[in-house]
């Protein structure tokens, strides 16, 4: 067996075991919130497993510096390295300041017309947050300040509800979701992922083949997150000011401070 057969063979065995995880919890119940938690926790595991450390993987809110929140997301990709974590739940739930997001998902057990535009309402909720950004220091002076990154939008799902996941309703479907309600992403493990090209004149996604659903899902992830490189460093000024609290920058001799960091 070759190098990249043997990759294969391993990602082909993980998007077993997900299917297989999947389904253990719909055939011991039909309690919508039960199977809907287990999923969203099948899915954080292989993100988690599968992404660098640098990417945070959980459920949560997103929040800004003047309060604004957004809807439950059910997987936040964020910033680890760099930004704060606001709150988390006793489940495990987060608030994550709105500067830290990489990417957010919805996560059901079908895809179709109608829980894609739930998805896409839910992904809104969090682009349309405020952003703070500001100059980075450095040895030799300063970055100016980064825009923020486009943050990616996605859905996953076991199953696929239309007649044809590829045919023209669920392609005008996909393209019809604009500006803030943009699904970049989706897989739907039993049937093909796509990939909704950047290009906004284009007039259908790019899809799987249906034996490598996972694969091409999780390789498109990471290559958009590639794209986006850093997420720009967070004002925590914004956020301390809030609570009457101030926040000094870093001294560029401070002992602390190290040359390479990026946010």
């Amino acid at each position: 067996m070759t190098n990249d057969q043997r990759l294969r063979t391993a990602f082909l065995q993980k998007q077993r075991h997900l299917l297989a995880a999947l389904e253990i919890v719909p055939e011991l119940t039909a309690h919508g919130t039960t199977i809907g938690d287990d999923s969203e926790a099948n899915w954080v595991r292989v993100l988690r497993e599968f992404l660098p450390a640098r990417y945070g993987v959980a459920a949560g809110h997103v929040m800004d510096a003047i309060g604004n929140t957004s809807e439950q997301i059910d997987l936040l990709i964020y910033d680890s390295q760099y930004s704060p974590l606001l709150a988390q739940t006793s489940a495990g739930d987060l608030f994550v300041p709105a500067e830290a997001i990489y990417a957010a998902f919805e996560v059901k057990q079908e895809m179709n017309k109608t829980l894609m535009d739930y998805a896409g309402n839910k992904i809104a909720s969090v682009r349309r947050l405020r952003r703070t950004s500001v100059p980075i220091p450095h040895a030799d002076g300063t970055y100016d300040p980064k825009p923020p990154v486009d943050i990616i939008g996605g859905m996953v799902t076991t199953r696929n509800g239309w007649a044809d996941l590829e045919g023209k309703a669920a392609a005008q479907q996909i393209l019809s979701l604009t500006g803030d309600r943009r699904i970049d992403l989706g897989c739907a493990l039993r049937a093909v992922s796509f990939d909704r090209p950047d290009d906004s004149g284009a007039d259908t996604p790019e899809y799987s083949d249906e034996e490598t659903t996972l694969l091409f899902f999780l390789f498109r992830l990471f290559r958009r997150l590639q794209r986006l490189g850093t997420v720009a460093a967070i004002d925590i000024n914004a956020y301390t000011n809030q609570l009457n609290l101030s926040v000094e920058p870093l001294p560029l001799d401070d002992p602390t401070h190290t040359k390479d960091e990026t946010g």
